[in-house]
């Protein structure tokens, strides 16, 4: 009975850890877009505004999971939440989108360093409890990441202002340090293998074709959701000159439904083959752009919001079970899962700005249609063994769903 409500202790340890980094992550990400706005960025700017959250991580995914495994999950953490706290006091005096640009650069940088830890001692913690718990954490993170971060950051630009908000999320990642020393332990945990043997199980990861494939879809559905992230707050403001707190609602309504989507349609996935549920994500996916590049109604641009969150929820689920299914060690399949859903992320808006920048606003959706096209000709001439996939399956890889997806936004 004790061992149970020690259990159930922790894990609202986690969830409320989760909830309050993901509403720093999510009030940080809202209040960029639109200071970027405000600083009369052009629509390539912001791709590359967008983009350059991601670049750090690619570069620290893989070595920041070695660094855990040395000195432990804590000193990580707190060292990144320090950082981070100290860099976002710096965001007010970006008078420039280019230096903008170069704070959030920076910042994404140290983003591994939290959610690597996180991740480490919550999958030890499901280990131990089972396998029913693990969406929970994830499911926190992002309730604070894609609807309370975005909410409150909106409202506190508008009525505090840029600079005060920017503190206020500075002082919010400092509150993280808290749950940090109650939650993580301050133990190593390396398996006293070399780097250079670690590297090279990597290495034969990439000589998997279930993994690149499905890594390489999931890819291109991060760079959609990325570019949606970045553009759908611009679009909503510039052209249908909605207010701020009302344009950062589409994030949390996509977010919201890209949720409901991880934890419903699993079972849709358990009936269906693996390619027509490829292709019916595909359908939605395309049909939410196409409805997001119609600029005359905005009815519009809240059915294309919605059908983008399932159908990207959607292609996630198939893609991470993949994944899952793979014979390999999950921890190094989820760092390649996420080192390629970086890279989708970083491109995405860089893409999707240059687009906007040359063929109208419209065209920084439509840009990405030809290529989920061209993805479902190669699916439907491909057959693929079909998929069988339980609940239990579900149950035990919603985790590393929710971490590729998360992390970036």
């Amino acid at each position: 009975m004790k061992k149970s409500s020690d259990d159930s202790k922790l894990l609202f340890q986690f969830m409320l850890l989760s909830v309050v980094g993901g509403m720093s992550m999510g009030m940080a990400q809202i209040a960029v877009t639109l200071y970027a706005v405000a600083l009369g960025a052009t629509s390539s700017q912001i791709g590359m505004i967008g983009g350059m959250q991601g670049i750090g991580l690619l570069f620290t995914v893989l070595p920041i999971g070695f660094l855990v495994d040395h000195v432990g999950p804590r000193k990580v953490f707190i060292f990144e939440a320090i950082t981070s706290s100290i860099i976002y006091l710096f965001f007010p005096f970006a008078n420039s989108s280019q230096a903008l640009c170069y704070f959030v650069a920076v910042t994404g940088f140290f983003t591994a360093f939290r959610f690597i830890p996180l991740s480490s001692v919550f999958l030890e913690f499901v280990r131990k409890v089972g396998s029913d718990k693990a969406g929970w954490q994830r499911g926190s993170h992002s309730f604070g990441l894609v609807f309370l971060g975005p909410v409150l950051g909106a409202s506190m630009s508008k009525y505090l202002g840029f600079n005060v908000t920017f503190y206020l999320v500075s002082a919010t990642v400092l509150l993280l340090i808290i749950g940090a020393m109650a939650i993580f332990p301050d133990s190593k945990v390396s398996e006293g293998r070399s780097i250079g043997e670690r590297l090279s199980d990597v290495k034969e990861l990439f000589k998997d074709r279930n993994i690149l494939d499905a890594s390489g879809a999931e890819a291109l559905a991060l760079a959609t959701f990325s570019c949606f992230n970045a553009f759908i707050v611009v679009l909503a403001i510039r052209v249908f000159h909605f207010s701020a707190q009302t344009a950062s609602l589409f994030v949390s309504f996509e977010g919201l439904a890209f949720i409901a989507t991880l934890f419903t349609f699993w079972r849709l996935l358990d009936r269906l083959e693996e390619r027509y549920f490829y292709l019916t994500s595909i359908a939605f996916v395309v049909t939410g752009l196409a409805l997001l590049s119609c600029i005359w109604h905005p009815a519009f641009l809240v059915a294309g919001t919605i059908f983008i969150g399932i159908g990207l929820g959607m292609f996630n689920l198939i893609n991470v079970t993949r994944i899952a299914k793979a014979n390999v060690e999950k921890g190094k399949t989820a760092g390649i899962f996420a080192m390629f859903t970086v890279l989708g992320s970083i491109i995405g808006p860089v893409i999707g700005g240059f687009a906007g920048e040359f063929f109208g606003v419209q065209a920084v959706f439509l840009i990405f249609i030809p290529l989920y096209l061209a993805l479902a000709v190669k699916l439907y001439f491909n057959r693929h063994p079909n998929l069988s996939i339980k609940a239990e399956a579900h149950l035990s890889t919603v985790s590393i769903k929710k971490e590729s997806h998360d992390v970036l936004y």
